[in-house]
């Protein structure tokens, strides 16, 4: 469109929601229609994913204290215990990423034998835990984590039969581990978790944020 011709209308148009002057720019009033629709629906959603993420995040934040206890099994050393975790919300990392740094200590039995030698062993493991904590939009109630923990674990064996003894040892613990908790209460939650290495290889108890 020419210069002259923008002098010439003297109304380019004369609403912009309602019936366009008989120009030819209704193409231009139905981009501003559309850009003003996008605007409001996006003034919409926004606080709508705001309060999702927070909702999100809020299983496990910065400031968060968590204490565990169960059962476990399994693992490099045989038999059932009982275990106890903590854990500290100590950095947001990402919107939807925290970490938390805490510890474990456990004690698992263990009883076999063969003929009339029996052999029982009790191993404690006592090691520093570091865990990545995800949440999902989606699923408020769920808290996944993976990490790595390191310390220390004793073992000890005795063995009764023909010939019976006792030995121990502490040596350096190093494990892996991911889980979840799902809250089903506001400071209750369940919680599971599976563990390579010197971890136990199941952990099922309950989490208590104090």
């Amino acid at each position: 469109m020419t210069r002259s011709s923008l002098q010439a209308s003297p109304r380019p148009f004369l609403f912009i929601f309602g019936k366009p002057s008989m120009t030819r720019r209704s193409s231009l009033v139905d981009a501003l229609r559309v850009a003003t629709a996008s605007l409001a629906i996006a003034m919409l959603v926004a606080p709508a994913r705001t309060l999702s993420a927070q909702a999100a995040s809020s299983t496990f934040i910065k400031g968060d204290r968590l204490a565990s206890v169960g059962v476990m099994t399994g693992g490099d050393y045989d038999g059932t215990g009982v275990g106890a975790m903590v854990e500290w919300g100590v950095a947001s990392l990402t919107s939807k990423v925290q970490l938390g740094l805490g510890g474990f200590v456990g004690v698992q039995r263990n009883s076999d034998g063969i003929g009339s030698v029996k052999v029982s062993t009790t191993v404690l493991p006592l090691m520093a835990t570091g865990n990545l904590h995800f949440a999902l939009p989606d699923q408020p109630k769920l808290d996944l984590y993976a990490g790595a923990s390191l310390g220390f674990i004793r073992a000890s064996g005795d063995v009764s039969g023909v010939s019976g003894g006792s030995s121990s040892s502490t040596d350096t613990a190093v494990g892996i581990q991911g889980g979840a908790r799902y809250i089903v209460a506001s400071k209750l939650s369940v919680v599971g978790q599976v563990g390579l290495g010197d971890l136990p290889l199941i952990f099922a108890g309950v989490s208590f944020k104090f």
